[in-house]
């Protein structure tokens, strides 16, 4: 609240509006599906509506009331109308809010001025308090256990969707309380896809198979990535993942507090370049974690943010080879300023899964 407010005074506004539910529970501590906080120099408000309205009266008397809890009335801001004066002027988070909402924002406080803070608010959650550190390990360890767990489930024949669900299932069995997002599990030529769904294509050998899931502990998410190979890998299958590991290695070595997000994607991306691949490394480096599984600093060719102290990002650097396959190995790091604790341990060289 105190960087909120810090962000209110330089940038001449009079108030905050949160409306996105991941920075609601960030900077109150409130969890809902539908929340927001409008703040001042003066005053903290939180509004929700009739579904969350008893529990949120009950944290805003465990915070000694310096919460004053308001109603949010259908989608509307109706309730901050008698909290605004004319001529305000309201730092939004432009990048949360619909045209629509903005649109009624505007009819209900036509005399307020708007003033997009996506960046200077979305910044406050980058670096990480102790407890949060803990949430996100615990998370990390999660999914280690999991992952470990799930080779045994490993059947040719099954299918990429029953696979994943084996995996979220065991998370879940270990002390997740949900999947930070839908898990990915890619088969053969499937592996080429960096997002992509599973779906019901059998796992055959010498396939790959990409792993891409999260753990949730209190809110906070991982982050992790392997690729294996179900049976003996092919010459060509060794080669990527051997560049890929190198790529990563030297990033996961290099990162620290201090250095730009261009600059240690550079790392990576390099190494990937120099061996013939560079076309086949599409997307950035890495991004930030927390409440979101994706959440800045992006760590890409594209920007110049600094990497802050105890903030924790993924360094993920893979190739995708179009009807071949992919591979991307992928570690969450705490950053420091002489280097990175790594909090993701599964082990990253190839591994050949007996058939």
């Amino acid at each position: 609240m105190a960087a909120v407010r810090e962000v209110i005074a330089r940038q001449q506004c009079t108030h905050a509006l949160i409306t996105d539910p991941a920075d609601v529970e960030y900077i109150s501590g409130f969890r809902s599906s539908n929340a927001m906080l409008l703040i001042s120099r003066a005053r903290l408000g939180l509004f929700t509506d009739f579904r969350y309205m008893e529990s949120a009266k009950e944290f805003c008397h465990l915070t000694g009331d310096k919460w004053k809890l308001g109603p949010i009335e259908g989608s509307g801001f109706k309730s901050l109308k008698k909290l605004i004066r004319s001529g305000s002027a309201i730092g939004i988070q432009s990048n949360s809010l619909t045209m629509d909402r903005y649109y009624d924002l505007e009819r209900t406080l036509p005399g307020a001025q708007f003033v997009p803070l996506p960046d200077e608010l979305a910044g406050i959650s980058i670096p990480k308090f102790e407890r949060e550190i803990i949430n996100m390990k615990t998370a990390a360890a999660i999914g280690d256990r999991a992952l470990a767990a799930l080779f045994p489930f490993v059947k040719e024949s099954m299918t990429e969707l029953e696979l994943a669900r084996a995996l979220e299932n065991l998370c879940a069995e270990y002390g997740s309380e949900k999947p930070a997002f839908d898990a990915c599990v890619l088969f053969g030529e499937r592996s080429a896809l960096p997002h992509g769904r599973p779906t019901e294509r059998r796992l055959a050998k010498s396939d790959f198979i990409l792993i891409d899931f999260g753990c949730t502990v209190n809110g906070f998410r991982s982050d992790i990535t392997r690729t294996f190979v179900y049976g003996r890998a092919s010459e060509e299958q060794r080669n990527i993942h051997n560049i890929v590991l190198c790529a990563q290695e030297r990033a996961r070595l290099a990162a620290r507090a201090g250095m730009t997000c261009k600059e240690l994607d550079a790392v990576a991306r390099s190494v990937i370049a120099e061996r013939g691949y560079g076309e086949y490394f599409g997307h950035g480096t890495g991004h930030g974690v927390g409440l979101r599984v994706h959440e800045n600093p992006r760590v890409s060719k594209a920007s110049d943010a600094v990497l802050l102290e105890n903030s924790v990002v993924t360094i993920e650097p893979g190739i995708y080879v179009p009807e071949i396959g992919g591979v991307r190995i992928e570690d969450m790091v705490l950053l420091q300023k002489d280097g990175a604790e790594v909090l993701t341990t599964t082990p990253r060289g190839l591994i050949e899964l007996s058939v």
